[in-house]
């Protein structure tokens, strides 16, 4: 029996936005970066001011004191650079070193900050979360005012990113109020359009586009005030998946505009983490276009770069959005070429502790299962979908809440099951009315439901 026609699709197609890539911003507004050279002149500044153990440790004659130290300070400029370079194995190994000779409280933080960035980028969650956690314990030791606060707000933003990308929404946007109260009370614009990007994430990942968009253009103001190029190619990056969620008439058009430019700064400043999200981006875009051809060129593009310097999520991002487009081609071996590519990106997702990502790829695998369609694959489909429910709501993911239960509506009618189905399409869209959410996910549902309601007439 025809049901729903072209439902199937319109929910993989839609199911690309909860895996697209995190437009995040890691904060060191402490130590400072616009670019790799300004970055590392600033770090030898600082080094270097902190060098002075301005917090108490006395001037020495001790041969072996003062070379601990300047291995100590070469060890974190070392490290600074091979992190720049995105050798962040290498970057952890160089502060690791360093944090074993450190005397200073200041220099100790900034190495644990360090290192915790370096962390995140491979995915190393529970070790960045406690580097993060010393840095804002160690702040309170921390002789200068203003290095203090600027210490500690880096790292609850940080500690925000960490969070968001467990899928820890509550905790990440208290964690980036706290450093956005700091940064604006010490007058840090860098670092204040930072923590509002990644406020903007934590909202669009809510389903509160208005509210992300609004986050997102403040900080690409300040950006572009400030002559910050990274800050702007983040946040020009951050618009475009507002109006890829959005998905109404000309957002798509929107999103490549703003995707488009900010792949342009990312290349011209070197940033290969930004590169790659951008290309991905951009692949979402020609795959809601059906360009197919050139979406899987973006895609195998970015997830080259991905694995090139190690950024696990963003691995598991572009596996998920190949599995969605194989998943589009729809033929057979499309769909186990889908099927082995959602597995992968699972695999990675669980490994890196990534609950958001976790649960959009199981919500993926259940939609491929139900685009199969047999008796066994819809029980299947069923399964994956209810976990997929279970994590978004731990998590708070309003959008990805009614994302799920929409696409149990649909292993609903499949069924047969109509009545099953209406109810849970009109959960779905009432959670979207609620949270205000436009785009493919609402129009989806709407037709679902006017589809059910025609078939419910002619059954009498």
């Amino acid at each position: 029996m025809e049901i729903l026609p072209g439902i199937i699709a319109g929910l993989l197609v839609a199911a690309i936005l909860g895996i697209a890539g995190l437009a995040r911003r890691r904060i060191l507004s402490w130590l400072g970066h616009p670019t790799a050279e300004e970055r590392i002149a600033r770090l030898e500044k600082v080094v270097g001011r902190i060098a002075d153990w301005a917090d108490g440790v006395p001037t020495t004659d001790n041969k072996q004191l003062k070379a601990a130290y300047q291995e100590a300070r070469i060890l974190q400029l070392e490290g600074y650079k091979a992190q720049s370079a995105h050798k962040h194995q290498e970057a952890i190994e160089r502060f690791t070193r360093a944090l074993e000779l450190a005397e200073s409280d200041s220099q100790r933080a900034a190495l644990h900050l360090l290192r915790g960035n370096s962390y995140a980028n491979v995915s190393q969650h529970k070790e960045a979360q406690a580097d993060y956690e010393q840095v804002i314990s160690l702040s309170q030791r921390i002789p200068e005012p203003e290095d203090a606060a600027q210490a500690r707000a880096a790292a609850l933003g940080n500690l925000g990113n960490v969070r968001v990308e467990r899928g820890e929404l509550n905790e990440a946007e208290e964690h980036f109020k706290q450093a956005l109260k700091i940064q604006r009370d010490i007058g840090d614009r860098l670092g204040e359009a930072a923590v509002l990007g990644n406020l903007g994430i934590v909202y669009r990942y809510r389903g509160d586009l208005d509210e992300a968009e609004e986050h997102h253009e403040q900080a690409l103001e300040i950006a572009r005030e400030i002559g910050d190029r990274l800050g702007e190619g983040n946040a020009l990056c951050g618009l475009g998946l507002v109006y890829t969620q959005r998905g109404g008439p000309g957002d798509l058009d929107k999103a490549e505009k703003h995707y488009k430019q900010a792949l342009e700064i990312h290349r011209d400043i070197g940033n290969r983490l930004g590169e790659a999200q951008d290309l991905g981006n951009l692949g979402i875009v020609y795959l809601r276009h059906r360009e197919l051809e050139k979406a899987e060129e973006h895609y195998k593009q970015a997830l080259e770069i991905a694995r090139e310097i190690g950024n696990r999520l963003g691995e598991a991002t572009v596996l998920g959005n190949l599995g969605l487009l194989n998943a589009q081609r729809g033929g057979p071996d499309d769909l186990d070429k889908a099927e082995e590519h959602h597995k992968q990106a699972l695999e990675i997702a669980r490994a890196i502790g990534n609950r958001l990502g976790e649960a959009t790829v199981l919500g993926n695998l259940g939609l491929l299962n139900a685009q199969r369609g047999g008796p066994g694959d819809l029980d299947k489909a069923e399964e994956h979908l209810q976990q997929t429910l279970k994590l978004h709501r731990e998590i708070g993911n309003r959008l990805g809440e009614a994302q799920a239960i929409g696409s149990l509506g649909l292993v609903s009618a499949l069924r047969g099951e109509l009545d099953k189905a209406k109810e849970r399409f009109q959960q779905a869209q009432a959670i979207y009315q609620e949270i205000g959410a436009g785009g493919p996910n609402v129009e989806i549902v709407r037709r679902a439901l006017e589809e059910l309601e025609r078939q419910q007439q002619e059954r009498g």
